[in-house]
């Protein structure tokens, strides 16, 4: 073994769709990571001893994974064999067996985003943005830590003390430490979040900050050393085994390996990413990081573990494109800046950067002590602070957002509107609204506000993942309009269902009243000008923005890899005399990418795909899902001869509750039906068969057939209400939807199921009280639905439930 020098790149773990934002590693050298994909990935080494290869997806957080931690087998309380503990923003922990994507356990207790999680000491602990640490045994909580005034950030074990003492660390600028439930201790000296925690030994660790310092401490509560270089927040740090080395990781862009002690910054690693969200070190000392650009990465000081030269140089181009707003490196005037002159002159130390003038741009070069020389690590650009491309960078109260707006009321005061790009509008408004205790009248318009404030940005409805599909990985397709921005209604945003624009009844205006603008140049929701409403006006029900809904719902997701993965999985386990060629499948998967350009004619293959066995149909089910998305296909396979076939084909799977994928994906087809005509038209001849088997199988063995099932029902809501199918002889159908949607509406666990269901019944209420039609109501009493919707208005999270279960409370 050779090459002890500087860390280089060793490779590049590439997996994840979204920020990594966890990392870990096993006494084995395997990699865990967590991401924003609500997925975590366990990367075992290839026999070249260079390179990881993704060996296993740990799937079923319904948001973030923001957490992760290994739990070694044979250590304890934990003889269960090697598991990963994986923490979410659905406030849940699943515990999976290191080698399947089965979760064994799951830990509920948490009210918040679960940020941290360690083992240690025979002990799982936790901590979560609810401010609370939680310690774990057999699976249950034994230990609550309260005490903390701010989220918890990172948590961690001191070994060897006869008690089990655990440290936090907290947006409330302190560290605690912990014996049973009892706090011993409180850390003072960071000035802003603590966001890392790292043990030295059993009396000594270390602490980062967003203040961008790291603080070795004595568990006595002296701060022994400072260490300081990073020039913006620290996201990480960890302790390099065998070393003492301690490595860094924040939002300066860098990755920064320190002597443990002492405290000096030894190496400087620029990346081509914003922010590094997190670091961890291998048995073998080579250190990971995951930062915000989805990638992971692991660099080594021995010469047989790094990269090629092609790819050491690919690495570092990537670095000296990438480009850091001037608020990474401090205010800046242009002018005052030197020349390439300056790069003539050797740097102080390993990571002194300098900014050069170079015609009409700002370059940023670091020095490499290693190399002797100046390396460019990118262009600096102007413009700092929170954004949606730093994901998340902006705190308030302690939490991540990715935007925190300045409101300006009447009376010149100013409240802070937090907003993530993942949350419906109505959710962030009416919290915002609950938080300040504002009239609820100001909803529309703080929802109206976000959404013309955010415009360009993706906005999505993350907390059920409805809108992502659980095989694929695809995320939902956002409509636009013709000039390219995001399809919207009257004064609104994008229709919580189908990115499309939101309905506003009545003519309504609003959003088309907002006034004064406050600092930021932003309008502001309150400052508009009231309305005036007649006292006969008034005795009109109010209208309600989540239904009527006028377009029908579908499931658009498309991921082709994932797809083609595992529908080739499907086709090589069957008996080979019905399997295709591969080729075959490729064809299929390419010519359903995109719906306006598929073929029909390409896709005969999938008449034979959709026979083959029950237990491994649902990817070519998945396959015609995306297909009915096409009129085209629709045209040619749902002509008169063949409509019945399918359709009853598609009966057939549902009705079949021993395979849940099946059963679901041909739920989901059902629903895409709804797309064009001849899907429509074959909806409404068998709408008594399908709607039957979609209520009968109720409950529904998981959160996605529930969401299929309601989008089913929500769907015949608008085919029914539609243009010629609005009549009395479509009375009985009504009603059987009626009570289908109550039916699931009852026993559904799931928010966004519930939440369909109850759009249904409003869809079909609010017309039947405009057309003075008394059966729809008649019937809805009978049915005792006002209990049903009573439950559901006193749901707070996500709060659309509740408030669209109180809008039809006033219809019922």
């Amino acid at each position: 073994m050779s090459g002890l020098g500087e860390y280089r790149l060793r490779c590049e773990l590439a997996g994840h769709s979204k920020d990594v934002r966890a990392v870990t590693t096993t006494p084995e050298g395997y990699i865990v990571t967590a991401s924003r994909d609500t997925t975590a990935k366990l990367w075992l080494p290839l026999p070249d001893g260079v390179h990881y290869e993704a060996k296993q997806t740990y799937s079923g957080h319904t948001s973030y994974v923001s957490s992760v931690c290994v739990l070694p087998g044979g250590d304890g309380a934990q003889s269960e064999g090697p598991l990963v503990a994986t923490g979410s923003r659905d406030t849940t922990i699943l515990v999976y067996p290191l080698h399947s994507n089965v979760p064994s356990h799951t830990l509920t207790g948490h009210s918040d985003t679960v940020s941290c999680l360690a083992w240690g000491e025979g002990a799982l602990v936790s901590g979560s943005w609810d401010c609370t640490g939680r310690v774990w045994s057999g699976w249950q909580c034994i230990h609550e830590l309260k005490g903390h005034e701010g989220p918890l950030w990172a948590i961690t074990i001191l070994p060897g003390h006869s008690t089990t003492t655990i440290l936090t660390a907290s947006a409330d600028k302190t560290i605690r430490m912990w014996r049973g439930d009892k706090e011993c201790h409180k850390f003072n000296g960071h000035k802003d979040c603590v966001r890392g925690l790292a043990v030295l030994s059993t009396d000594r660790f270390l602490s980062c900050s967003n203040d961008a310092t790291v603080i070795l401490w004595s568990i006595t509560g002296e701060a022994l050393n400072t260490y300081e270089g990073h020039t913006n927040f620290i996201y990480g740090l960890a302790l390099i085994c065998g070393e003492g080395d301690v490595v860094t990781g924040g939002e300066d862009r860098t990755v920064r390996v320190w002597s443990g002690s002492a405290g000096d910054c030894r190496q400087v690693i620029h990346m081509p990413a914003q922010s590094v969200w997190a670091v961890a070190a291998l048995p073998n000392a080579d250190i990971v990081c995951g930062t915000s650009d989805g990638m992971c990465r692991v660099f080594s000081k021995v010469t047989e573990r790094q990269a090629d030269t092609a790819s050491q140089k690919v690495f570092e181009e990537s670095v000296a494109k990438s480009t850091m707003a001037v608020g990474d490196l401090g205010g800046i005037k242009k002018s005052d800046l030197p020349g390439k002159e300056v790069l003539l002159t050797p740097g102080k130390k390993d990571g002194h950067t300098v900014m050069v003038r170079e015609g009409d741009k700002i370059n940023c070069y670091s020095w490499s002590a290693s190399k002797q020389e100046w390396t460019a690590v990118g262009e600096v650009v102007g413009g700092a602070g929170g954004s949606t491309s730093t994901s998340g960078k902006v705190l308030f109260e302690g939490k991540e957002y990715d935007y925190v707006f300045d409101v300006e009321l009447d009376q010149g005061m100013f409240l802070k509107l937090p907003y993530n790009i993942c949350e419906d509008p109505y959710y962030a408004a009416q919290r915002f609204i609950h938080h300040h205790e504002l009239p609820q009248e100001f909803l529309d318009k703080v929802a109206s506000f976000i959404i013309q404030n955010t415009k360009g940005t993706s906005l999505g409805f993350e907390g059920t993942g409805q809108f992502s599909d659980p095989f694929t990985g695809g995320a939902r397709y956002q409509p636009t309009t013709g000039d390219g921005s995001e399809a919207g209604g009257i004064g609104e945003g994008a229709d919580p269902f189908t990115g499309g624009g939101r309905y506003v009844p009545g003519g309504s205006s609003r959003g088309n009243n907002i006034g004064s603008v406050g600092v930021s140049g932003i309008p502001d929701p309150f400052t508009g000008a009231s309305s005036y409403s007649t006292p006969a006006a008034r005795n009109v029900l109010a209208p309600s923005h989540f239904f009527p809904q006028q377009v029908p719902l579908r499931f658009e997701a498309c991921n082709m890899s994932g797809m083609l993965s595992k529908l080739t999985a499907s086709n090589s386990a069957i008996d080979q005399s019905h399997q295709l060629a591969n080729e075959k499948l490729e064809q299929l998967v390419a010519c359903v990418s995109e719906a306006e350009a598929s073929d029909p004619n390409h896709l005969g293959p999938l008449e034979c795909a959709l026979q083959w066995p029950v237990e491994h149909v649902w990817p070519a089910l998945d396959v015609l899902r995306l297909a009915l998305l096409s009129e085209k296909m629709q045209t040619v396979w749902l002509d008169t001869d063949r409509r019945g076939t399918l359709v009853s084909h598609l009966i057939s799977f549902v009705q079949l509750q021993s395979v849940p994928t099946a059963q679901m994906m041909a739920l989901r087809c059902l629903a895409n039906l709804s797309t064009h005509q001849p899907g429509r038209q074959a909806l409404m001849e068998m709408w008594d068969k399908i709607i039957t088997v979609t209520v009968e199988i109720a409950p529904y063995q998981n959160k996605n057939a529930e969401i299929a099932a309601s989008t089913v029902l929500l769907n015949y809501t608008v085919l029914l209400e539609a243009g010629e199918n609005n009549s009395e002889e479509n009375l009985d159908k009504k009603c059987q939807v009626m009570s289908g949607a109550g039916t699931v509406a009852m026993t559904a666990k799931d928010p966004e199921a519930q939440f369909r269901c109850l759009v249904a019944l409003g869809t079909l209420l609010h017309h039947s009280h405009n057309n003075n039609n008394n059966r729809c109501r008649a019937l809805a009493a009978s049915l005792d639905l006002k209990p049903v919707v009573e439950r559901l208005a006193k749901v707070t999270s996500p709060t659309k439930v509740g408030e669209c279960a109180s809008h039809l409370l006033q219809r019922l």
